[in-house]
Order: C-alpha cells, then structure tokens, then sequence
C-alpha cells in the first residue's frame, strides 16, 4: 500500500460519491466491486466494475444457483471471504468448482463479501481479487467495513447508478415476447438481422433486451433466454 491508513481513511470520509469511494476501495488491490440491496419486493445492484463478459457467463449458465458465495449471502449473518464460503459443507460440488473455475478465468480467484444495511433491506458489497485476501482482510477489515457502509448509504434506495429489479416479473409486452421467442428460434440471427426482421433499430431492439432481462429477475437477456428455454 502506498499511502498510510490515516490517508485512505480521510479519503473515504471525504469521499462525496459512490464512484469516488469506488475508486478508494480498489486501490486497496481489489479488481472487481459490486453493490446489491434486496427487499422482499425487490433488488438493486450496481456495476461499479466487473470484468466484461463474467455476467453474461454466470447468469447466461445460471451458475448463481450453485455459486456457494451467493448461498452465503442469504444464510450467513457475517462478513465473510470467498474462501471460507466455499470450504462450507453441503455444497453441490461438481457445481460449486464449475462455478470457482469461472471466477477464475475472469482473475476474481479471491474476495470479500461486507454484508451492511439493515434486516428489512440488507445490502452487501462485494469485492473480488486475483489473490488470496485473507491477510488483508484480516488488516483492513475495519476500514472496508467503514467503506461498505459509506457505499450502502450514498447508494441508497432509487439511486440512478442502481439498477431496479422488481421480484415480482412483470409480463412482457407482445412485441418482448417475440423477441425472446425469435432468439429462441433463430440463434443464429444477428442482433442487426433480428431487429431489421422485426421492424426495429439496433438502438430499441437492445432496450427491449434489457427490459427482458429485468422482469425475468436476470441481469442480462442470454439469461433469459436460458431462463425460458429451462421452462419450456
């Protein structure tokens, strides 16, 4: 670390922005952070940086089902590493080591999931690693703990940096059923032979992808599309 303990923490406490508190949490060494709150109606998250692609892959193989660190979110009451979580008992593992070689391929072999907010709307922050975390988060656990509740309050519920996930899926319109429907049945069709077969632009067809994926409860439309397939 090249500033002292006393710096980093007067940068967080000044920091005036989730993405400059972002910023403070990732020099520390981490390369990935994301934010999510949940409600029994619904959830939010925000992107704050992932590696491309890794989304697409992890819910587009809905391999969140199996993600043991995910399960953790939801059972445990603590703050916890990606390790401990995935030393758990009971895990499905042929699953469990699919989804560790995933995170891998995207450099996140390690990380630290904060869990803040409180009991009626929980939030966690989750920061990832291409290296072992537990010395540091053995050392700075008090000032990520410190950085997480800063994060879960400027983000706080409606945020235009989050994104808005309503538990309840909405039905889609006929038009987004079509869509999901000719992706099904022609795979093979780009995004601009597709929407040039439906009478769109690029520009409305990639809306109607993102609205799909919204009220299917994923976060990205090849999730679900696999999501429907699964159903079918």
């Amino acid at each position: 670390m090249t500033v002292s303990f006393a710096l980093l923490m007067e940068r967080l406490w000044q920091s005036d922005s989730p993405e400059t508190t972002r910023d403070i949490i990732l020099s520390l060494g981490f390369n990935g952070l994301v934010f999510q709150r949940w409600s029994p109606d619904y959830i939010e998250n925000w992107e704050g940086r992932i590696a491309g692609g890794f989304l697409e892959h992890y819910y587009g193989a809905q391999l969140d089902q199996h993600c043991p660190i995910a399960k953790a979110i939801h059972t445990w009451s603590r703050s916890y590493t990606f390790g401990e979580a995935r030393s758990q008992p009971g895990a499905d593992t042929e699953n469990a080591q699919r989804v560790e070689r995933l995170f891998q391929q995207f450099g996140m072999n390690d990380g630290v999931v904060l869990l803040t907010g409180q009991n009626h709307l929980r939030s966690s922050v989750i920061l990832t690693n291409a290296n072992s975390v537990e010395e540091d988060f053995e050392k700075l656990g008090g000032m990520l703990y410190f950085a997480a509740d800063k994060l879960t309050r400027q983000l706080r519920p409606g945020h235009p940096l989050l994104t808005h996930v309503p538990r309840e899926n909405p039905t889609l319109s006929d038009m987004q059923t079509k869509i999901l429907q000719m992706q099904i049945d022609h795979p093979e069709l780009s995004k601009n032979e597709m929407a040039l077969a439906l009478g769109l632009s690029p520009k409305t067809l990639h809306a109607h992808h993102k609205k799909i994926a919204k009220k299917n409860g994923v976060t990205t439309f090849a999730g679900a599309v696999i999501k429907k397939l699964k159903e079918s």
